[in-house]
């Protein structure tokens, strides 16, 4: 199973989100984010949230679909995206994507690429997705698909990344040693459609882009 969440960020392009979403799918819908779904007429399996960002319209149209909704206090010890994840997880999914994860609210921004943490503690390959980035997180072995010039990037989240291996790059790597704050990473581009990233200890973010 694939879980797509819908995060009230930044998402200008509707056509890009209706493109990731299958018919198979579970779909989780944090609060405001409601206005996404409601535009392009997509039920969601879920609403989760404290729905004090929600449209009244909306939440009348969800009422109405007949959508299983979830509230919570808005005095309460997780964000919106924190709670989609949490209820995600429960469902034992392959897979958890974000979309519109990032947006103005940098505190918001970092919590919700710091939850890909939890997502690789619990073994389920999570995502957090625009029209123009792709992001994850391994500690072991990854493969990223991609198309030949756009960039990839890894970032060290633990102090020490040892034995970083990194294939069908421009710059590639055998057994390299980061630290946290290392920029060495940035910035690397796909030479084949497929890039293999391997990490012997530690946990890398890695982030594919594509140059607008």
């Amino acid at each position: 199973m694939e879980v797509i969440i819908i995060a009230n960020g930044d998402l200008k392009n509707l056509d890009f989100l209706k493109g990731l979403i299958k018919e198979d799918n579970y779909i989780v819908c944090a609060d405001g984010a409601a206005k996404f779904l409601v535009a392009l007429e997509i039920e969601p399996n879920l609403l989760v949230g404290d729905l004090d960002s929600i449209l009244e319209d909306d939440l009348t149209w969800m009422k109405e679909k007949g959508v299983e909704i979830r509230k919570f206090p808005t005095k309460k010890d997780f964000t919106d995206s924190e709670l989609a994840v949490e209820y995600a997880m429960e469902l034992k999914p392959n897979s958890i994507t974000i979309i519109g994860g990032i947006g103005s609210r940098w505190d918001h921004s970092i919590g919700n690429i710091m939850l890909l943490n939890k997502m690789l503690n619990r073994g389920i390959v999570g995502k957090l997705m625009d029209e123009n980035n792709e992001l994850t997180i391994t500690d072991g072995y990854l493969q990223m698909e991609g198309s030949i010039g756009d960039f990839l990037s890894i970032i060290p989240l633990t102090n020490k990344v040892k034995g970083v291996t990194l294939k069908g790059l421009a710059y590639p790597l055998t057994n390299h040693n980061f630290e946290r704050g290392n920029t060495l990473g940035i910035s690397n581009q796909f030479t084949e459609t497929n890039a293999t990233i391997l990490v012997e200890d530690g946990v890398l973010l890695v982030c594919k882009s594509k140059d607008k």
